[in-house]
């Protein structure tokens, strides 16, 4: 067990980094989620990365930042889960656990421009709440549905192109935009 100085917990001497050098193998005198905190915090300020908020071009930007916060006006009663959470991003008012993915409009030169969410076989998760944006920068959405665990079916990956042949097979699960809609445009007016 080891003290950290800066949180001021005392943790298992696994929890912090080793050093190198003069002092090969002994343990920092602050812990590893301190550290990697103390790391963030520097960058920030140095101006040498952004936080994600402010970072569009960061890929989770739009399904970390954008999203889950869509999610958060789209339900009622949510518990957010801690960042990197293992399957579902909250847990709704009825007790469902909601993984949210996002994507904006793809093209590809041979065929019909696409949505594709990254499933990864997850199969923690109650239910999918996809949002489709047009692109990043104006952030229109264009689609949100909401899908059951049984209908992904342990998919590692879902690609919706725009095509009404398509989009009607999803239409089943597609939710109303409007509250999505207002969100969105309070999140443009506070860029």
């Amino acid at each position: 067990m080891k003290l950290c100085t800066r949180c001021g917990l005392t943790k298992p001497v696994s929890e912090f980094y080793l050093r190198h050098g003069d002092r090969e193998g002994e343990p920092y005198n602050i812990c590893k989620a301190c550290k990697n905190r103390r790391v963030t915090e520097c960058g920030h300020e140095s101006g040498r990365w952004k936080p994600m908020s402010e970072n569009k071009t960061c890929s989770d930007y739009l399904g970390v930042h954008i999203a889950e916060r869509v999610l958060s006006a789209f339900f009622e009663n949510i518990t957010r889960m801690p960042c990197n959470n293992p399957g579902y991003d909250y847990i709704c008012g009825r007790g469902f656990k909601i993984d949210v993915k996002s994507s904006c409009l793809r093209y590809r030169t041979d065929a019909s421009p696409y949505w594709g969410f990254n499933i990864r076989g997850n199969v923690n998760a109650d239910y999918f709440l996809l949002l489709a944006f047009n692109d990043r920068d104006a952030l229109e959405p264009q689609h949100v549905w909401l899908i059951p665990l049984d209908v992904m079916n342990g998919r590692k990956n879902l690609l919706i192109p725009n095509v009404s042949k398509s989009l009607a097979k999803w239409e089943r699960f597609e939710r109303p935009l409007d509250k999505v809609i207002a969100c969105c445009k309070s999140l443009r007016s506070t860029a």
